[in-house]
């Protein structure tokens, strides 16, 4: 909501033109983030902008077409945040976790019905924004399986990230007479990272202790054996020598091998019977 008071407030002061199209997303936009219920009257948005319903529907289609666009419209921000923190590379992947989630938990929390109206069913598999962030994501979590960080493959551990760190936050501000203290997001954060990362670098008190690192785990190893793949596969298709038959179903077997649970070995041999 920052993001188009400012974009508002710019407008005003220097005399910048603004289109019709870009004056119904900014009165939707304010509309929507003071709604108590997340959503928009069409009624509304015209008597506010000063428009007619052709006017809108010319532009937008329908009211389904008018949500999408608000929310591209509002989350243009918190696209450029995201950037700015994909932008610094850790060491350790885990480290680019935990940034990436305590932006998009600070996000949910300072524009609530954005954030809500971001995810509901009707709007989110459209949204140009939802597919750029997973998409950082990802790329990023590519990065940390070549370089043997990931125990599970890029796109399980995007699709765990991105499902926990969006139920926490729509947690918080839905129901935040039952998460008031969100250590519980941290909680779940570090969960999520142990699950997902291998060999991150020891506390400050674990250091002292120089405990040797571990094996790679299998799960490890074709995790960052299917970055690898993939990254030489983009940047030398010639040289790869795989066909592109084999290509995909090596990374089907990687991604089975990466994902797969670890077995506990619990089961009990019978004993021989004496002849």
């Amino acid at each position: 909501m920052l993001y188009i008071m400012l974009y508002s407030g710019y407008t005003m002061l220097h005399n910048v033109p603004v289109s019709v199209k870009t004056r119904i997303l900014d009165v939707a936009a304010d509309l929507l983030a003071h709604s108590a219920v997340a959503d928009l009257s069409t009624r509304a948005v015209c008597d506010a902008a000063g428009v007619t319903p052709p006017t809108l529907y010319h532009h937008f289609g329908d009211k389904d077409g008018l949500l999408a666009a608000v929310v591209d419209f509002g989350w243009a921000h918190f696209l450029e945040t995201k950037r700015a923190v994909a932008a610094v590379v850790h060491e350790h992947v885990a480290d680019d976790i935990r940034a990436g989630w305590n932006n998009h938990i600070d996000f949910a929390r300072e524009n609530p019905n954005f954030y809500k109206l971001m995810w509901s069913p009707d709007v989110a598999p459209t949204s140009a924004a939802v597919r750029e962030a997973h998409q950082m994501l990802l790329d990023r979590m590519e990065l940390g399986a070549s370089r043997g960080q990931l125990q599970v493959s890029p796109q399980a551990a995007t699709r765990m990230i991105m499902a926990a760190v969006t139920g926490a936050a729509l947690s918080l501000i839905t129901q935040p007479e039952l998460f008031e203290n969100d250590a519980f997001a941290t909680q779940l954060r570090e969960a999520v990272i142990c699950t997902i990362v291998t060999g991150e670098p020891a506390s400050r008190s674990q250091r002292s202790r120089r405990a040797a690192p571990k094996e790679p785990t299998l799960a490890t190893a074709a995790a960052t054996l299917s970055s690898k793949l993939h990254t030489e596969t983009k940047l030398h298709t010639e040289t790869t020598p795989l066909t592109d038959a084999e290509r995909v179903l090596m990374q089907q077997w990687l991604a089975t091998l990466a994902d797969a649970p670890a077995v506990a070995q619990t089961q009990v041999r019978r004993p021989r019977r004496s002849p």
